[in-house]
């Protein structure tokens, strides 16, 4: 009988082990490791904006991006991108030095979304939008720190480049019209 304990004790153990090494393998990096320190501001990319949006369009043919973002975490960046089918709405990593894909997830859109309704209201068009190196020369207008995420989306039916960053030991974000320039927005956090 003690044996059979020490076994299923034993067995318990490893399982627990592995389950908890898989969830920190696949769990979201903490926000707090987002470092404010010079050597942490995003760096060009090798991955361009492009060939994520290919990688992305390869993975998930029949859809629309509808958030990009670009975030460095300790030595790690990447691009989270978001997109939509008409039915569901679609998520995906890309490496920003290697382009390795990761994180590929499905999630079904409300009844009231589908059928391209919350598709086609939130659906990134490129082609006259600044290119990112752009947005970030024209944010930085309006702080000089250093950027630690930019992010393109809609918002409000506009498609909006959002930057943050720190500037001394203030967090600061921007956000800029993606296709003229104009600055919407612009907050300053203790």
């Amino acid at each position: 009988m003690r044996k059979t304990t020490i076994i299923v004790s034993l067995v318990t153990l490893g399982l627990l082990t592995g389950c908890t090494a898989n969830q920190t393998k696949h769990s979201a990096p903490p926000a707090q490791k987002e470092s404010t320190s010079p050597q942490q501001t995003v760096q060009a990319p090798k991955v361009t904006l492009e060939k994520a949006r290919e990688l992305y369009a390869k993975q998930y043919p029949a859809s629309d991006l509808t958030e990009v973002e670009l975030k460095q975490w300790g030595n790690q960046m990447f691009y989270e991108l978001t997109g939509m089918n008409d039915n569901e709405e679609l998520h995906m990593h890309v490496d920003a030095r290697t382009g390795a894909t990761s994180r590929l997830s499905k999630e079904a859109l409300d009844a009231d979304e589908q059928n391209g309704v919350e598709r086609h209201q939130k659906q990134l068009a490129f082609d006259q939008l600044l290119r990112p190196q752009q947005a970030l020369q024209k944010a930085q207008q309006y702080f000089t720190g250093n950027v630690i995420k930019w992010s393109l989306e809609k918002d409000d039916g506009r498609t909006v480049w959002e930057v943050e960053g720190h500037q001394k030991q203030q967090k600061m974000q921007v956000k800029l019209d993606a296709e003229t320039g104009a600055l919407l927005e612009k907050e300053m956090d203790d």
